[in-house]
């Protein structure tokens, strides 16, 4: 139900303006991505008031997680193109408070985005994180919440929660919003399946089964902290193998900068 690029691409990736981003449409024809929720079920917003969808030309394209009235974090590839340059934020918008990716809650028009100046795809992805500038801000309530970003990294074995609207094992775009159940993994555990080189300090891991085709940037959630944000995994939902996450804790100082850079704009 997760979507993640669990595809590591052997792409020449310099990233957003230096960064190639890794679109997920791109990632699916090459192979090495994924990026939805699987094993989830059915999960009314109120639960995860944070969770966003984000929407390509008015297409469902990935998650999103609120960070304040109007600040939004996704992943890097989610709002970059295969070219190496950021999207035109035009073509973005943001749905808050609706549990269905068709309908209800409010859509806003997003105003800017920005991408970590490290991101990278090659020879490893690591720093996939951007922050989207609403047009307009979020009203507050029940089903519209910011998440308080984590301190410190859950213990291996810790609890979390992954959601989305992507692919599920029956369903290529769930209409529904889901989530599920994960574990915290230690950075040596996850290592034996991606490499030492690919999980980096800026980097988290959670079990299976969990994001897959179009949860990417969606939140990985512990104690009502955000964690983690959906990136990468292996090949193929769904999967034995863990999902990897751009790391929170490690990337905080850059949110909380440039959060304030651009609600200053």
């Amino acid at each position: 139900m997760f979507p993640t690029l669990l595809v590591l691409l052997s792409v020449a990736t310099l990233g957003c303006a230096l960064h190639l981003p890794v679109d997920p449409e791109f990632l699916l024809k090459k192979g090495p991505i994924n990026n939805r929720v699987m094993g989830g079920v059915d999960t009314p917003i109120e639960a995860i008031p944070w969770q966003v969808l984000l929407l390509k030309q008015g297409s469902h394209y990935c998650g999103g997680v609120i960070y304040g009235k109007n600040i939004i974090i996704t992943a890097a590839h989610c709002v970059c193109d295969d070219n190496a340059k950021i999207l035109d934020p035009k073509i973005f918008d943001v749905q808050v408070g609706s549990s269905t990716s068709d309908n209800g809650g409010s859509v806003i028009k997003v105003a800017k985005t920005i991408v970590h100046d490290r991101f990278t795809l090659d020879p490893i992805i690591e720093y996939d994180i951007a922050l989207i500038l609403l047009s307009s801000p979020l009203e507050m309530g029940p089903t519209v919440k910011a998440i308080p970003l984590a301190e410190s990294v859950p213990d291996d074995g810790a609890s979390a929660i992954v959601s989305g609207w992507g692919w599920t094992e029956t369903e290529a775009n769930p209409l529904h919003l889901q989530s599920g159940n994960v574990t915290i993994l230690s950075r040596e555990k996850c290592a034996r399946v991606f490499g030492d080189k690919r999980i980096t300090k800026v980097t988290v891991c959670a079990s299976s089964p969990g994001s897959c085709h179009g949860d990417s940037g969606g939140p990985l959630v512990s104690n009502d902290k955000l964690v983690g944000i959906v990136s990468f995994g292996k090949m193929g939902c769904p999967s034995n193998s863990p999902g990897v996450y751009a790391n929170v804790v490690e990337l905080r100082k850059w949110i909380e900068e440039e959060a304030k850079n651009l609600s200053s704009i």
